[in-house]
């Protein structure tokens, strides 16, 4: 689904660096990656702001229970465990959604500083409790890999 010109505005009004890939922007954010896109549900978009918060973890109670109690306290987004996530591994990632027809700029920044925010934040605890890495130690790891 083709991303809303309002975004790609805004986002350049802000001075905010963006690739985009498969009609996804990317923030690359502090150790996290932000994703942008839009979705379709029940015939309306939804536009979706994702952050990597950890990448290749193991799944545990103590992790899940970090995860499930920041969620009640944090009013703006939740975090999420994906079986397979970036590059088919357990990714947690954070995210907020926004309805599309009804989203005004200050909104979206809103949206978009909360998520880059949180997921820097938390991203080594969840990496730590998890045993993953944070998406630039991933990205690190997968550049030496290339490199071999």
């Amino acid at each position: 689904m083709e991303m809303s010109e309002n975004i790609k505005k805004w986002l350049e009004e802000n001075g905010v660096r963006y690739e985009v890939f498969n009609n996804m922007l990317l923030i690359p954010y502090e150790s996290t990656l932000v994703m942008i896109r839009t979705v379709e549900w029940n015939e309306k978009k939804i536009v979706e702001v994702i952050a990597s918060v950890a990448i290749d973890i193991k799944p545990n109670i103590e992790l899940f229970k970090f995860l499930l109690e920041k969620n009640a306290e944090i009013p703006f987004g939740k975090f999420s465990f994906v079986e397979e996530g970036i590059d088919k591994k357990p990714t947690v990632f954070y995210s907020h959604y926004l309805l599309e027809k009804f989203m005004q700029k200050e909104e979206f920044e809103a949206s978009l500083a909360a998520v880059m925010a949180v997921a820097d934040t938390f991203d080594e605890d969840v990496a730590k409790l998890g045993n993953g890495l944070t998406f630039r130690e991933y990205a690190q790891k997968m550049k030496e890999g290339e490199k071999e």
